[in-house]
């Protein structure tokens, strides 16, 4: 053995030696090259080189900025506030309470990140969150140039300061912000205006420079997060803390927004054991029954996919993006006593070329009491046949078990629920899916360790 050991360590001996003689080999070939050169020549070599040794120590402290105030910055555009979304996170960032994961590390990455969400942990809990922006770098820029025209400035402009000069600001100035100013936004939350839909978003707003005082730069957020992405008020208005199937909201700073980390997307899930998808598709039901008549406030969903849903460790789903929800408030409607306000609003199937669509009356859905729209969103756009997302077809409760389709009549009722051949179709069919879906689902007793569930039959005398 012990020969065997020096023969392996004399052969890499003699190899380490043979390359470094090829090393140096080289290595004087150069010299004598570079001595040979005009003195012209020397000079651009020696430049050339300095410059690039510059570069690349520029490149790599610029990729592996992650905590410096300048990686922030450019991440948070703090300097653009108030046309921003807030500061109450500021002190995660500017004192590393947020710890970037993976690619979201490197700040250069941010030109291949077209979405602008990055994933990140908590440091003083390790719980996992999402930091948003809400918009790409091309709509921020082109919104920017839009507020630099109506200030009457130059497109690059300071917008931070021009943004009260607006012409859409400046009666705001000394005057409370109104819903009709906020629907003018094209902000889907404000399409249905209401003063007491502004109110609840001031008694729930977190941004506030001063507690219990609106000043301007409040206002200018709220105008400003109208008008590139309702989501940050839409967070803070309806928490989670109060019912709502939204991920907790954490504060803002700047230009993003930081929220928890809801899970995997619902299309994970595609192809999950049926009593799995059952169980989401109950927990989907659930959220459209929420969602139409929690707190006197309808808001129904008008961007339904796979992707606006996601499923945490312990398989609840959440809604994740909010951008388009359409608020009714319903004490309001029932206020203004519109014609037929008080008569079921039903949703009209279409069948969109066998594509996923969802079609809808904004006048529709603001003067009614109440609407089976989210019913319709869910059983068309996820769950029945008429589900058509590109490489998911037959929705999410494709293939179901022989009991589905005999027992609980599971695929008439999505159709039902989908496309009703019937008036009031919808509201009929609904708590009859709910029931088969809860029957069908996943028993939360199997998540149980093995162990633990002998121990349980054995304690109930099995």
């Amino acid at each position: 053995m012990n020969e065997v050991r020096n023969r392996k360590m004399d052969s890499s001996s003699n190899n380490f030696k043979a390359g470094m003689a090829r090393f140096e080999s080289a290595m004087g070939e150069s010299m004598v090259k570079f001595k040979l050169m005009p003195s012209r020549a020397k000079a651009c070599v020696f430049i050339s080189a300095v410059l690039s040794l510059f570069f690349y120590l520029y490149l790599a402290s610029w990729l592996f900025q992650s905590d410096s105030d300048s990686a922030h910055e450019s991440l948070l555009d703090t300097s653009k506030c108030p046309a921003c979304f807030g500061h109450t996170a500021c002190g995660l960032f500017y004192y590393d309470q947020i710890k970037m994961n993976g690619m979201s590390k490197f700040r250069i990455l941010d030109k291949i990140n077209p979405k602008n969400v990055h994933f990140a942990e908590l440091a003083h809990n390790q719980a996992n969150v999402v930091v948003k922006k809400m918009a790409t770098d091309t709509e921020f820029s082109k919104l920017d140039d839009k507020i630099c025209r109506d200030a009457m400035r130059p497109e690059g402009c300071d917008v931070a300061r021009v943004i009260p000069l607006t012409d859409q600001a400046i009666p705001f100035s000394k005057k409370p912000l109104t819903p009709k100013a906020l629907k003018d936004t094209g902000a889907f939350m404000f399409s249905c205006p209401s003063y007491r839909l502004l109110d609840t978003m001031w008694t729930h707003f977190q941004e506030y420079k001063k507690k219990n005082q609106i000043f301007l730069s409040d206002k200018m957020q709220v105008l400003y997060m109208a008008m590139v992405n309702p989501e940050p008020l839409m967070l803070q208005t309806f928490p989670k803390s109060e019912g709502w199937p939204f991920p907790h909201y954490h504060g803002a700073c700047g230009r993003v927004i930081v929220e928890d980390f809801a899970g995997d997307a619902l299309s994970n899930f595609y192809n999950s054991d049926f009593s799995v998808r059952a169980d989401l598709a109950y927990q989907l039901m659930e959220i459209a029954d929420v969602l139409t008549s929690k707190l006197n406030f309808a808001l129904y969903m008008t961007d339904v996919s796979y992707e606006n849903f996601a499923v945490d460790h312990s398989g609840k789903v959440t809604v994740i993006d909010l951008e388009h929800i359409v608020v009714v408030d319903k004490i309001s409607v029932r206020a203004r006593a519109p014609a037929e306000w008080d008569q079921p609003h039903e949703a009209i199937f279409d069948e969109c070329g066998g594509k996923n669509c969802l079609s809808f009356s904004n006048d529709e859905l603001c003067n009614r009491d109440t609407s089976d729209h989210n019913y319709y969103a869910i059983c068309r756009s996820l769950l029945s046949k008429h589900a058509n997302e590109p490489g998911m077809p037959d929705g999410l409760l494709h293939d179901m078990p022989a009991i589905a389709a005999d027992q609980w009549d599971l695929e008439y009722l999505l159709n039902e629920c989908a496309n009703p051949s019937h008036p009031s179709g919808r509201f009929k069919v609904k708590p009859k899916l709910m029931q088969a879906l809860k029957a069908l689902r996943k028993d939360p007793r199997d998540h149980r360790p093995a162990v633990l569930k002998g121990r349980m039959r054995k304690s109930d005398g099995r």
